[in-house]
C-alpha cells in the first residue's frame, strides 16, 4: 500500500479569542483540578481504573474534547464566511446584464 498523503495541520484559534469556547476553557481548568485532587486523594499506587480517577479523568477528556469541537467548528465558519461573500457579486453580474439585452 502506498503512504498516506501528509495533511498540513488545520490552524485554529486560540481559545481565548473565540467568545463561544471561553466557558469550555474554565470547565476544562476546573476539571482538571479536579483530577488532581482525586489523584492526590487516592494514593501514587491507586490503578487508573480505579472509579474515582476514571470518573474525573473522563470529565477531563469530556472537556477537552468539547472545546476541540467549539474550535474546529468555528474555523469551518471562519472559513466558509469568505466563501459565501465570494459568489453574491459573481451572481448579481448576470442578473444587471440581463435587463440590459
Amino acid at each position: 500500500m502506498g503512504k498516506p498523503k501528509e495533511k498540513p495541520k488545520k490552524p485554529w484559534r486560540k481559545p481565548d479569542e473565540v467568545a463561544p469556547a471561553k466557558p469550555l476553557v474554565t470547565k476544562l481548568a476546573k476539571a482538571k483540578a479536579r483530577l488532581g485532587k482525586v489523584k492526590e486523594k487516592i494514593g501514587v499506587d491507586a490503578s487508573k481504573s480505579d472509579p474515582r480517577h476514571r470518573a474525573a479523568r473522563k470529565r477531563v477528556k469530556r472537556a477537552q474534547r468539547r472545546l476541540r469541537e467549539v474550535l474546529k467548528y468555528d474555523a469551518q465558519r471562519a472559513k466558509a464566511k469568505p466563501a459565501a461573500e465570494a459568489p453574491p457579486p459573481a451572481a448579481a453580474a448576470p442578473a444587471a446584464e440581463a435587463p440590459a439585452s
